[in-house]
C-alpha cells in the first residue's frame, strides 16, 4: 500500500464506500445524513487505505445564534505526510447555547468528505423547492471588523499582508470593503514598506 499516492488511496476508500443512508432523529421532521454516520461508514475504510483527514484553517464568525465556518480539510497519505490534498468547505450551525461553532464544523467536514469521497445520500438540492429570499448585503459585523483588524496589525511582512488580503477580497469581501480595514491595510502596509 505504501507505493499508493493520496489520490489512488480515495479511490480505493470509494470503491468500498458509495452510499450513506439518511437517518431520521426523534423529534426531526425529516431524515437526513449526519456527521456521525458519514464518519462511523467511511473511518475504518480511510484507516485501510491509510488516509486521515484533518482540519487546518478555520474562519468563524458568529452573529446571534447562528456560526458560520470557513475552513480548509486536508486530506493525507499517512505513508507520505507530503502527499494531501486540501478541501475549501463551509458550515453553518445554530444553537442557543455554545454549540453553534462545533455544529458548523460538523456541517462543514461531513460536506467535505461526502464530496471528496463521491458519497450519495439520496439528496437531490436541484430538486428542492426552497423559495430563494434574497437579502440585501449588510457590512461586516463590528467583531469582523476588530478581528480583522488584529489580523492585519500582526502581520510581519509584506508578502504576508498580500496574501492575507488576497484572501479577504476573495471570501469575505464585504469585510475587505469597509472603510477602517482599508484603512488598517493602508497603515500596515506603511509601516512595513
Amino acid at each position: 500500500m505504501t507505493d499508493k499516492n493520496i489520490y489512488q488511496r480515495i479511490a480505493a476508500v470509494m470503491e468500498k464506500v458509495s452510499y450513506i443512508q439518511k437517518e431520521k432523529k426523534q423529534g426531526m421532521q425529516y431524515n437526513f445524513v449526519s456527521h456521525d454516520s458519514v464518519t462511523a461508514r467511511l473511518r475504518p475504510e480511510m484507516l485501510k487505505n491509510g488516509v486521515v483527514c484533518h482540519p487546518v484553517a478555520c474562519e468563524h464568525v458568529h452573529s446571534g445564534n447562528r456560526a458560520e465556518c470557513a475552513m480548509v480539510v486536508r486530506f493525507v497519505n499517512i505513508d507520505k505526510p507530503e502527499d494531501f490534498f486540501d478541501v475549501p468547505t463551509f458550515g453553518y450551525g445554530v444553537d442557543n447555547q455554545d454549540k453553534g461553532p462545533g455544529k458548523a464544523m460538523s456541517y462543514a467536514v461531513k460536506y467535505a468528505l461526502l464530496k471528496t469521497f463521491g458519497l450519495e445520500t439520496g439528496d437531490d438540492p436541484e430538486t428542492d423547492s426552497i423559495d430563494h429570499k434574497r437579502e440585501e448585503p449588510k457590512g461586516p459585523s463590528q467583531a469582523e471588523i476588530d478581528t480583522t483588524i488584529s489580523r492585519i496589525e500582526a502581520l510581519e511582512d509584506m508578502d504576508a499582508l498580500k496574501s492575507y488580503w488576497s484572501g479577504l477580497n476573495r471570501d469575505m469581501k464585504h469585510v475587505a470593503s469597509d472603510a477602517a480595514v482599508i484603512a488598517a491595510k493602508d497603515k500596515r502596509r506603511g509601516e512595513l514598506s
